[in-house]
């Protein structure tokens, strides 16, 4: 169907307001057409409508904005155009399995999941960054009377650089501005409660560090 039969329909049944946001909304869709855009996501054209005193988005996409969202779905299948935004093949593929959720609250619900489980994942491998031990599993030969054995320091080894870096991933700073505690078994716990890092990370790197 041509958009503008469409249109006609959807105007006889229609009162004077909505009449009014039906000729705004089929104009933003045809100026999209001009354009060459393919852009024609309720997100886009409610957003251009909007600026003309059209219909906001929540207005499209409640149960009595079917009329609006069936135009533009028509000028989107006669256009060749595409009712939901294209994400660029460089952002996050997740966004892909977001896409297919249809109802909205869901989508912006998961979205917020998924975005506070890459947040965690940037924190770990940060602290995993800043605190790389190395550790001397060399076997301490035999003591033999009246021969000397040196045993060296745990931090033996390791840079000023390396060291301050141990000491910043079980520090104060760090815990408080990341949201972070200590437990009394030296775990790391996330705001969440959960276990970043296991029982004894904290008296380890005290340990190595001679604290």
């Amino acid at each position: 169907m041509h958009p503008d039969d469409l249109l006609e329909q959807l105007k006889a049944n229609a009162n004077p307001r909505k009449q009014k946001n039906l000729d705004i909304i089929h104009a933003v869709c045809r100026e999209q057409y001009e354009r060459g855009a393919k852009d024609f996501s309720v997100a886009t054209i409610s957003r251009i409508a909007q600026e003309r005193g059209g219909p906001v988005k929540s207005t499209i996409h409640n149960k009595t904005g079917d009329d609006f969202k069936g135009l533009i779905k028509v000028w989107a299948e006669y256009t060749g155009g595409v009712t939901r935004k294209v994400r660029k093949v460089s952002e996050n593929p997740i966004y892909a399995v977001l896409d297919k959720i249809e109802n909205p609250a869901v989508r912006a619900v998961m979205g917020a999941v998924l975005a506070e489980n890459q947040k965690l994942k940037r924190e770990v491998n940060l602290l995993k960054a800043n605190a790389e031990v190395v550790i001397d599993m060399r076997r301490i030969a035999a003591t033999v009377p009246g021969e000397m054995v040196e045993v060296l320091p745990a931090t033996t080894g390791l840079t000023d650089s390396e060291k301050e870096a141990l000491r910043h991933a079980i520090s104060d700073g760090l815990m408080q501005d990341e949201g972070w505690t200590q437990d009394d078994h030296g775990r790391i716990l996330s705001t969440r409660g959960r276990p970043i890092f296991k029982v004894g990370f904290v008296s380890a790197i005290r340990k190595l560090l001679g604290q």
